[in-house]
Protein backbone atom coordinates (compact mmCIF):
# COMPACT_ATOMS: atom_id res chain seq x y z
CA UNK A 1 0.00 0.00 0.00
CA UNK A 2 2.90 2.27 1.25
CA UNK A 3 4.66 1.37 -2.17
CA UNK A 4 1.48 2.70 -4.21
CA UNK A 5 0.76 5.81 -2.38
CA UNK A 6 4.86 6.55 -3.31
CA UNK A 7 4.58 5.51 -7.07
CA UNK A 8 1.66 7.81 -7.54
CA UNK A 9 2.93 10.38 -5.55
CA UNK A 10 6.29 10.08 -7.92
CA UNK A 11 3.87 10.28 -11.07
CA UNK A 12 2.23 13.11 -10.33
CA UNK A 13 5.26 14.37 -9.52
CA UNK A 14 6.57 13.75 -12.80
CA UNK A 15 3.17 14.56 -14.48
CA UNK A 16 3.26 18.01 -12.96
CA UNK A 17 7.07 18.80 -14.48
CA UNK A 18 5.89 17.63 -17.44
CA UNK A 19 3.34 19.69 -17.79
CA UNK A 20 5.32 22.76 -16.77
CA UNK A 21 7.83 22.27 -19.41
CA UNK A 22 5.45 22.57 -22.10
CA UNK A 23 2.81 24.66 -20.52
CA UNK A 24 3.37 28.56 -21.01
CA UNK A 25 3.46 30.86 -18.29
CA UNK A 26 0.41 32.96 -17.45
CA UNK A 27 0.97 36.70 -16.13
CA UNK A 28 0.66 36.59 -12.67
CA UNK A 29 0.37 38.84 -9.30
CA UNK A 30 4.57 38.59 -9.22
CA UNK A 31 5.35 39.72 -12.95
CA UNK A 32 3.85 43.15 -11.94
CA UNK A 33 5.77 43.40 -9.00
CA UNK A 34 9.49 42.25 -10.63
CA UNK A 35 10.62 45.57 -11.13
CA UNK A 36 10.06 46.34 -7.17
CA UNK A 37 11.79 43.21 -6.02
CA UNK A 38 15.08 44.05 -8.49
CA UNK A 39 14.96 47.51 -6.81
CA UNK A 40 14.77 45.83 -3.20
CA UNK A 41 17.54 43.73 -4.26
CA UNK A 42 19.54 46.29 -5.47
CA UNK A 43 18.56 48.85 -2.53
CA UNK A 44 19.62 46.09 -0.14
CA UNK A 45 22.67 45.46 -2.38
CA UNK A 46 23.78 48.82 -2.09
CA UNK A 47 23.28 50.16 1.93
CA UNK A 48 24.69 47.25 3.08
CA UNK A 49 27.98 46.64 1.51
CA UNK A 50 28.04 50.58 1.70
CA UNK A 51 27.73 50.32 6.10
CA UNK A 52 30.38 48.00 5.71
CA UNK A 53 32.95 49.69 4.09
CA UNK A 54 32.31 52.45 5.85
CA UNK A 55 33.32 50.58 9.71
CA UNK A 56 36.43 48.54 7.02
CA UNK A 57 37.74 52.32 6.30
CA UNK A 58 37.28 53.51 10.48
CA UNK A 59 39.03 49.89 11.28
CA UNK A 60 41.92 50.62 8.68
CA UNK A 61 42.48 54.02 9.27
CA UNK A 62 42.54 53.77 13.12
CA UNK A 63 46.30 52.40 14.10
CA UNK A 64 44.48 50.54 17.16
CA UNK A 65 42.91 47.79 14.65
CA UNK A 66 44.82 48.64 11.68
CA UNK A 67 47.36 46.00 12.20
CA UNK A 68 44.11 43.18 11.78
CA UNK A 69 43.56 43.81 8.30
CA UNK A 70 46.97 44.06 6.55
CA UNK A 71 46.05 40.53 5.47
CA UNK A 72 45.87 39.96 1.27
CA UNK A 73 42.87 38.05 0.86
CA UNK A 74 41.06 40.83 3.13
CA UNK A 75 42.26 43.17 0.59
CA UNK A 76 40.82 40.90 -2.37
CA UNK A 77 37.62 40.71 -0.01
CA UNK A 78 37.49 44.56 0.18
CA UNK A 79 37.69 44.73 -3.80
CA UNK A 80 34.81 41.68 -4.20
CA UNK A 81 32.61 43.74 -1.81
CA UNK A 82 32.82 47.02 -3.61
CA UNK A 83 32.88 45.17 -6.95
CA UNK A 84 29.30 43.67 -6.05
CA UNK A 85 27.80 47.03 -4.45
CA UNK A 86 28.90 48.99 -7.64
CA UNK A 87 26.59 45.60 -8.97
CA UNK A 88 23.75 46.07 -7.09
CA UNK A 89 23.82 49.84 -7.91
CA UNK A 90 24.20 49.20 -12.23
CA UNK A 91 20.65 47.03 -11.51
CA UNK A 92 18.51 50.02 -10.12
CA UNK A 93 18.16 51.18 -13.56
CA UNK A 94 15.74 49.81 -15.80
CA UNK A 95 15.64 49.86 -19.44
CA UNK A 96 11.98 49.13 -21.45
CA UNK A 97 13.91 48.59 -24.93
CA UNK A 98 17.37 48.33 -27.12
CA UNK A 99 19.62 51.51 -26.49
CA UNK A 100 23.45 51.77 -25.72
CA UNK A 101 22.89 52.66 -22.07
CA UNK A 102 21.34 49.48 -22.23
CA UNK A 103 24.67 47.69 -23.99
CA UNK A 104 26.96 49.12 -21.90
CA UNK A 105 25.06 48.56 -18.36
CA UNK A 106 25.23 44.56 -19.94
CA UNK A 107 29.24 45.09 -20.17
CA UNK A 108 29.77 46.78 -17.03
CA UNK A 109 27.55 44.45 -15.02
CA UNK A 110 29.07 41.27 -16.40
CA UNK A 111 33.08 42.44 -16.17
CA UNK A 112 31.82 43.37 -12.36
CA UNK A 113 30.39 39.82 -12.11
CA UNK A 114 33.73 38.40 -13.56
CA UNK A 115 35.91 40.42 -11.43
CA UNK A 116 34.28 39.24 -8.30
CA UNK A 117 34.66 36.21 -9.15
CA UNK A 118 38.73 36.23 -10.19
CA UNK A 119 38.99 37.84 -6.50
CA UNK A 120 37.60 34.96 -5.18
CA UNK A 121 39.53 32.76 -7.09
CA UNK A 122 42.35 34.58 -6.06
CA UNK A 123 42.00 34.48 -2.34
CA UNK A 124 42.07 30.08 -2.47
CA UNK A 125 44.68 30.36 -4.64
CA UNK A 126 46.74 32.60 -2.66
CA UNK A 127 45.83 30.62 0.58
CA UNK A 128 47.56 27.49 -1.39
CA UNK A 129 50.46 29.34 -3.00
CA UNK A 130 51.34 30.73 0.78
CA UNK A 131 50.74 28.00 3.49
CA UNK A 132 51.43 24.43 0.92
CA UNK A 133 54.43 26.21 -1.40
CA UNK A 134 55.83 29.04 0.49
CA UNK A 135 55.24 31.27 -2.45
CA UNK A 136 55.30 34.94 -1.12
CA UNK A 137 51.58 36.05 -1.11
CA UNK A 138 52.45 39.82 -0.42
CA UNK A 139 54.70 39.90 -4.08
CA UNK A 140 52.49 37.79 -5.94
CA UNK A 141 49.74 40.39 -4.95
CA UNK A 142 50.04 42.37 -7.68
CA UNK A 143 49.70 39.65 -10.49
CA UNK A 144 46.86 39.22 -9.02
CA UNK A 145 45.38 42.16 -9.78
CA UNK A 146 47.15 42.23 -13.28
CA UNK A 147 45.63 38.71 -14.34
CA UNK A 148 42.11 39.59 -13.14
CA UNK A 149 42.18 42.35 -14.92
CA UNK A 150 43.24 40.81 -17.94
CA UNK A 151 41.00 38.31 -17.82
CA UNK A 152 38.35 40.53 -17.36
CA UNK A 153 38.72 43.16 -20.09
CA UNK A 154 39.59 39.69 -22.63
CA UNK A 155 36.18 37.96 -21.71
CA UNK A 156 34.14 41.01 -21.85
CA UNK A 157 35.34 43.47 -24.22
CA UNK A 158 35.33 40.99 -27.10
CA UNK A 159 31.00 40.38 -27.24
CA UNK A 160 31.28 43.81 -26.62
CA UNK A 161 32.87 44.89 -29.54
CA UNK A 162 30.84 42.32 -31.54
CA UNK A 163 27.70 43.94 -30.52
CA UNK A 164 26.52 41.22 -28.61
CA UNK A 165 25.29 42.78 -25.57
CA UNK A 166 22.20 44.59 -25.33
CA UNK A 167 17.67 44.41 -24.43
CA UNK A 168 16.91 40.62 -23.83
CA UNK A 169 13.75 39.50 -22.27
CA UNK A 170 12.99 42.65 -20.30
CA UNK A 171 16.90 42.93 -18.72
CA UNK A 172 20.24 44.06 -20.53
CA UNK A 173 22.07 40.96 -21.29
CA UNK A 174 23.39 39.07 -24.31
CA UNK A 175 20.80 40.00 -26.81
CA UNK A 176 21.20 37.76 -29.85
CA UNK A 177 17.85 36.55 -31.62
CA UNK A 178 19.62 33.66 -32.23
CA UNK A 179 19.68 31.09 -29.33
CA UNK A 180 22.89 29.10 -30.39
CA UNK A 181 24.73 32.61 -30.92
CA UNK A 182 23.47 33.94 -27.86
CA UNK A 183 24.61 30.27 -26.25
CA UNK A 184 27.67 30.54 -27.52
CA UNK A 185 28.68 33.98 -26.50
CA UNK A 186 27.83 32.85 -22.97
CA UNK A 187 29.76 29.73 -22.77
CA UNK A 188 32.98 31.13 -24.22
CA UNK A 189 33.06 34.62 -22.47
CA UNK A 190 31.02 33.50 -19.15
CA UNK A 191 29.94 30.40 -17.87
CA UNK A 192 33.10 27.92 -18.55
CA UNK A 193 35.34 30.42 -16.59
CA UNK A 194 32.88 31.29 -14.21
CA UNK A 195 32.73 27.23 -13.60
CA UNK A 196 36.57 26.88 -14.06
CA UNK A 197 37.32 29.29 -11.17
CA UNK A 198 34.84 28.09 -8.68
CA UNK A 199 36.24 24.28 -9.21
CA UNK A 200 39.58 25.51 -8.82
CA UNK A 201 38.72 27.22 -5.74
CA UNK A 202 37.35 24.15 -4.15
CA UNK A 203 40.50 22.10 -5.37
CA UNK A 204 42.43 24.68 -3.39
CA UNK A 205 40.83 24.34 -0.22
CA UNK A 206 41.05 20.06 -1.12
CA UNK A 207 44.89 20.70 -1.67
CA UNK A 208 44.87 23.00 1.87
CA UNK A 209 42.88 20.36 3.61
CA UNK A 210 45.15 17.45 2.67
CA UNK A 211 48.16 19.20 3.21
CA UNK A 212 47.39 20.18 7.04
CA UNK A 213 46.24 16.92 7.24
CA UNK A 214 49.53 15.64 6.70
CA UNK A 215 51.16 17.97 9.30
CA UNK A 216 51.68 16.21 12.44
CA UNK A 217 52.88 18.84 15.45
CA UNK A 218 53.44 17.37 18.71
CA UNK A 219 53.82 21.08 20.37
CA UNK A 220 49.93 20.78 19.76
CA UNK A 221 48.96 17.53 20.56
CA UNK A 222 45.75 17.30 18.74
CA UNK A 223 45.13 16.74 14.91
CA UNK A 224 45.32 19.39 12.74
CA UNK A 225 41.87 19.41 11.36
CA UNK A 226 41.19 20.27 15.22
CA UNK A 227 43.81 22.51 15.94
CA UNK A 228 43.37 24.92 12.82
CA UNK A 229 39.16 24.80 12.35
CA UNK A 230 38.95 28.06 12.85
CA UNK A 231 41.82 28.37 10.16
CA UNK A 232 39.95 25.85 7.80
CA UNK A 233 36.73 27.12 8.62
CA UNK A 234 37.64 31.36 7.16
CA UNK A 235 39.37 29.67 4.44
CA UNK A 236 36.29 27.34 3.62
CA UNK A 237 34.18 30.37 3.59
CA UNK A 238 35.21 32.32 0.68
CA UNK A 239 35.25 29.08 -2.17
CA UNK A 240 32.29 27.70 -0.83
CA UNK A 241 29.82 30.27 -1.22
CA UNK A 242 31.90 31.46 -4.56
CA UNK A 243 31.29 27.79 -5.78
CA UNK A 244 27.58 28.00 -4.57
CA UNK A 245 26.84 31.41 -6.54
CA UNK A 246 28.82 31.08 -9.11
CA UNK A 247 27.45 27.31 -10.06
CA UNK A 248 24.05 27.73 -9.77
CA UNK A 249 24.02 31.04 -11.60
CA UNK A 250 25.93 29.87 -14.02
CA UNK A 251 24.06 26.57 -14.65
CA UNK A 252 20.60 28.54 -14.99
CA UNK A 253 22.03 30.97 -17.30
CA UNK A 254 22.57 27.68 -19.78
CA UNK A 255 19.35 26.33 -19.29
CA UNK A 256 17.62 29.24 -19.53
CA UNK A 257 19.71 30.27 -22.98
CA UNK A 258 18.64 26.54 -24.09
CA UNK A 259 15.36 27.11 -23.37
CA UNK A 260 14.01 30.50 -24.48
CA UNK A 261 10.50 29.81 -24.58
CA UNK A 262 8.82 31.21 -21.71
CA UNK A 263 6.70 28.20 -20.14
CA UNK A 264 6.08 28.01 -16.18
CA UNK A 265 8.78 26.02 -15.79
CA UNK A 266 11.27 29.11 -17.45
CA UNK A 267 9.52 31.81 -15.91
CA UNK A 268 10.35 29.91 -12.13
CA UNK A 269 13.68 29.18 -13.30
CA UNK A 270 14.27 32.49 -14.33
CA UNK A 271 12.86 33.91 -10.83
CA UNK A 272 15.19 31.71 -8.97
CA UNK A 273 18.25 33.17 -11.35
CA UNK A 274 17.49 36.73 -10.47
CA UNK A 275 17.44 36.38 -6.92
CA UNK A 276 20.68 34.10 -7.49
CA UNK A 277 21.92 37.47 -8.84
CA UNK A 278 20.33 39.86 -6.25
CA UNK A 279 21.48 38.48 -3.71
CA UNK A 280 25.31 37.83 -4.35
CA UNK A 281 26.11 41.08 -3.21
CA UNK A 282 24.07 40.71 0.30
CA UNK A 283 25.80 37.25 1.07
CA UNK A 284 28.94 38.69 0.40
CA UNK A 285 28.67 41.19 2.47
CA UNK A 286 27.49 38.63 5.47
CA UNK A 287 30.71 37.24 4.34
CA UNK A 288 32.98 39.91 4.65
CA UNK A 289 31.65 40.86 8.27
CA UNK A 290 32.43 37.42 9.38
CA UNK A 291 36.06 37.55 8.30
CA UNK A 292 37.80 36.96 11.52
CA UNK A 293 40.46 39.79 10.79
CA UNK A 294 37.72 41.99 10.91
CA UNK A 295 35.58 40.95 13.94
CA UNK A 296 39.12 41.21 15.75
CA UNK A 297 39.66 44.68 14.06
CA UNK A 298 36.19 45.31 16.05
CA UNK A 299 37.38 43.45 19.21
CA UNK A 300 40.67 46.01 19.37
CA UNK A 301 38.31 49.24 19.34
CA UNK A 302 36.27 47.90 21.79
CA UNK A 303 38.82 47.17 24.46
CA UNK A 304 41.58 49.04 23.20
CA UNK A 305 42.08 50.68 26.75
CA UNK A 306 42.04 46.95 28.35
CA UNK A 307 43.81 45.22 26.13
CA UNK A 308 47.34 46.29 24.02
CA UNK A 309 46.75 44.78 20.05
CA UNK A 310 48.81 42.38 18.86
CA UNK A 311 49.04 40.93 14.94
CA UNK A 312 49.38 37.37 15.91
CA UNK A 313 45.66 37.24 17.34
CA UNK A 314 44.57 38.88 14.26
CA UNK A 315 42.54 35.56 13.70
CA UNK A 316 42.21 34.05 16.56
CA UNK A 317 43.59 30.77 15.49
CA UNK A 318 47.15 28.76 16.28
CA UNK A 319 49.84 28.98 13.51
CA UNK A 320 52.32 26.54 12.38
CA UNK A 321 55.85 27.42 11.60
CA UNK A 322 55.99 25.84 7.99
CA UNK A 323 59.35 27.08 7.12
CA UNK A 324 60.52 25.16 10.03
CA UNK A 325 59.24 21.83 8.44
CA UNK A 326 62.57 21.64 6.09
CA UNK A 327 64.01 20.99 9.63
CA UNK A 328 61.98 18.04 10.17
CA UNK A 329 60.08 19.61 13.16
CA UNK A 330 56.79 22.09 13.54
CA UNK A 331 56.70 24.62 16.11
CA UNK A 332 52.77 26.23 17.36
CA UNK A 333 52.69 29.86 17.83
CA UNK A 334 50.12 31.29 19.67
CA UNK A 335 48.93 34.34 21.27
CA UNK A 336 49.85 33.01 24.80
CA UNK A 337 53.42 31.47 23.28
CA UNK A 338 54.22 35.04 22.12
CA UNK A 339 52.89 36.66 25.82
CA UNK A 340 55.48 33.67 26.91
CA UNK A 341 58.28 34.26 24.79
CA UNK A 342 57.95 38.07 26.19
CA UNK A 343 58.04 37.19 29.98
CA UNK A 344 61.16 34.82 29.18
CA UNK A 345 63.15 37.56 27.46
CA UNK A 346 62.64 39.91 30.80
CA UNK A 347 63.00 37.25 33.10
CA UNK A 348 66.58 36.22 31.53
CA UNK A 349 67.42 40.44 31.70
CA UNK A 350 66.26 40.23 35.12
CA UNK A 351 68.12 37.25 36.12
CA UNK A 352 70.27 37.70 39.36
CA UNK A 353 73.63 36.18 38.86
CA UNK A 354 73.24 34.24 42.22
CA UNK A 355 70.16 32.34 40.79
CA UNK A 356 72.41 29.50 40.89
CA UNK A 357 71.83 28.92 36.78
CA UNK A 358 75.03 27.78 35.30
CA UNK A 359 76.20 29.34 32.54
CA UNK A 360 74.55 26.86 30.10
CA UNK A 361 71.57 26.92 31.26
CA UNK A 362 71.13 30.95 30.80
CA UNK A 363 72.38 30.18 27.30
CA UNK A 364 69.83 27.76 26.80
CA UNK A 365 67.07 30.24 28.41
CA UNK A 366 68.35 33.01 25.81
CA UNK A 367 68.18 30.94 23.02
CA UNK A 368 64.49 29.20 23.46
CA UNK A 369 63.42 33.17 23.23
CA UNK A 370 65.38 33.79 20.41
CA UNK A 371 63.68 31.28 18.44
CA UNK A 372 60.63 31.68 20.06
CA UNK A 373 61.04 35.75 19.27
CA UNK A 374 61.90 33.97 15.26
CA UNK A 375 58.82 32.10 15.39
CA UNK A 376 56.53 34.93 16.13
CA UNK A 377 58.14 36.86 13.32
CA UNK A 378 57.80 34.04 10.81
CA UNK A 379 53.77 33.49 11.79
CA UNK A 380 53.28 37.43 11.46
CA UNK A 381 54.82 37.37 8.14
CA UNK A 382 52.60 34.35 7.16
CA UNK A 383 49.30 36.32 8.94
CA UNK A 384 50.31 39.17 6.18
CA UNK A 385 50.41 37.11 2.77
CA UNK A 386 47.43 35.00 3.28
Amino acid sequence: MFHAYIRTWAFQILFQTAMSNTKLHVPNALDAHLEDVVLAFGIAGVVLPALLLLAIAYAAWNPVSRHHLNRVSFRFLVCALISNLIFAATSIPTFSGPSAGCSFMAFFGLSILMFTACMFFCIALNLQLVLVHHVNGNLMEKFYYIGSVAVVAILNITPYAAGQFGYYNGTCWFSSPDPDVQFRWLLGSQSVWMLLMSTGEVLCFLVILGYMYRIHSPAIGKPPIVAYRSFILRIGLYPLLSCCLNFSGSILDIWLSKNPVPTELQWRLSFVDLCVFGLRPILYTFLAAADPGFLCAIRALLNNSKTTPSISSTSGLTFTNFSAQKNGSTTAVSHSGIAEAKGKALLAEQEPEQSGLSEAEREDKELQVSVDAQTRSEAEDIMRQI
